[in-house]
C-alpha cells in the first residue's frame, strides 16, 4: 500500500511478461470510498419515511383516496365558513367566535350532547327521504353520503361537530370537496 490509500499493482503490457519492462499502476481508492459514503448517505435520507408511515402498523389497512372532477350525482352539501353553517344552501345556525379561545365555534343553544342538534335534525329529514326514495325507487339506493365544503381556515375542533353530527343522522361517506393545484 502506498501512503496515498491506494494499492500499487504491477502490471505487464503483455501478459506474458517477456522481459518488457513492467509498468506500475497507482489506484487511489479514497475518492471512490468518498463517492460511494456520499451515495449511502442519500439513500439512506430519501429512503427514510415520515412519521405517518412509520407509526402504521400491519393490522391497519388505510384508505384509498381518489381525486376526482366530476361533480357527485345527489348528494347533500354541508358548508362551513367563517359565519355560517349550512346544508343545501340553507343556514343551520351560525359560527360564533369562542370567546374562551378565540375559535370558530357554534352558538350553546345548538348543541345536544356531542352534535349539533338542528344540523342532526336536518339530516335526519333528508336520510327520510332518501329512505322513501329508496323504498319506492330501489335503483337510486340511499348511500348515506355528504359532501363537506369547509373554509381552510377553519380548525378541525370546529368541524368535528359537524362531522359527528353527520355520522349520528347516518350520513357516513363523507366527501371532502378541495381546490384543485391546477
Amino acid at each position: 500500500m502506498s501512503a496515498g490509500g491506494g494499492a500499487q499493482v504491477k502490471a505487464s503490457k503483455f501478459s506474458r511478461g517477456g522481459g518488457v519492462s513492467q509498468k506500475e499502476i497507482h489506484l487511489n481508492l479514497t475518492p471512490m470510498i468518498d463517492l460511494m459514503t456520499i451515495l449511502v448517505v442519500y439513500l439512506v435520507m430519501s429512503f427514510s419515511a415520515d412519521p405517518a408511515t412509520l407509526a402504521n402498523s400491519k393490522d391497519i389497512a388505510l384508505s384509498n383516496v381518489t381525486v376526482s372532477s366530476e361533480k357527485p350525482a345527489e348528494v347533500s352539501v354541508i358548508s362551513v365558513s367563517s359565519s355560517a353553517l349550512l346544508l343545501d344552501g340553507k343556514e343551520i345556525c351560525p359560527v360564533i367566535v369562542n370567546p374562551k379561545d378565540g375559535f370558530p365555534d357554534f352558538p350553546d343553544s345548538v348543541w345536544s350532547g356531542f352534535f349539533i342538534l338542528p344540523l342532526k335534525e336536518a339530516l335526519d329529514k333528508v336520510k327520510d327521504n332518501g329512505k322513501a326514495i329508496e323504498a319506492i325507487n330501489p335503483s337510486k339506493p340511499f348511500k348515506g353520503e355528504i359532501l363537506l365544503h369547509a373554509d381552510r381556515a377553519l380548525p378541525f375542533a370546529t368541524l368535528k361537530p359537524v362531522l359527528r353530527s353527520a355520522g349520528n343522522a347516518g350520513f357516513r361517506q363523507v366527501k371532502i370537496a378541495a381546490k384543485g393545484l391546477n
